[in-house]
């Protein structure tokens, strides 16, 4: 899904079991913390991280940050960059739909796992956010 790819950056790598369910998103599950994403890229030495805030009224908000240093023969380069976005959440029999801005909702494909410490993990349209610290 366009939206879900739009606003969430990147997947992270984390060691997960199997899934606990298809779907199984619930509002407890979302509003227990703030859910985050982190890439590297080990050749170009740019990561990028995404942080997704799920809030009571249905709202949520999500803030990002892309960032890295290049060098080369005309000297060093650094960048970094920041997004932001927010919309509308709600959970129907355990699938989550979500908007852009003030849109309409639609469906997002979520399967929740658990990693190696037994901690949540939602992977949603392919994107898996972990819970942030």
């Amino acid at each position: 899904m366009k939206v879900i790819a739009t606003l969430f950056l990147i997947v992270v790598f984390l060691a997960v079991t199997s899934p606990v369910l298809a779907g199984g998103i619930s509002n407890e599950l979302l509003l227990s913390s703030a859910w985050c994403t982190f890439k590297y890229n080990q050749t170009t030495g740019y990561s990028n991280t995404t942080r997704v805030k799920f809030n009571k009224n249905g709202t949520y908000s999500t803030g990002g940050r892309a960032e890295g240093s290049s060098s080369g023969k005309y000297g060093s380069h650094a960048s970094q960059s920041d997004s932001s976005g927010a919309g509308k959440w709600k959970v129907v029999k355990g699938e989550l739909y979500i908007s852009e801005g003030q849109g309409q909702l639609n469906p997002v494909r979520t399967v929740v796992k658990r990693n190696s410490n037994g901690y949540p993990i939602i992977l949603a349209d392919g994107v898996e956010y972990s819970q942030c610290k």
